[in-house]
């Protein structure tokens, strides 16, 4: 079953300030249908598999050389 997130939530889940998760937003590293969805105009809700995916570089944890992450942690 696929977990959805709020900005808020997915904040505290990765460490990342929520203003940080929404310039992801707006500079489109973080895609829409694909990363999160819009149920309604001002509502955001985070796919946790695909950003969990999105953090590793594309491959799971534990599947050979370890990725470069996409942030700074």
């Amino acid at each position: 079953m696929e977990q959805y997130l709020t900005t808020e939530e997915l904040s505290e889940r990765i460490k990342m300030p929520p203003g940080s998760i929404r310039n992801l937003i707006w500079k489109e590293e973080l895609k829409l249908n694909i990363h999160y969805v819009k149920p309604t105009p001002r509502k955001i809700l985070f796919v946790w598999s695909a950003i969990e995916k999105w953090l590793w570089g594309g491959r799971k944890p534990g599947m050979g050389k370890q990725p470069r992450s996409l942030i700074n942690v």
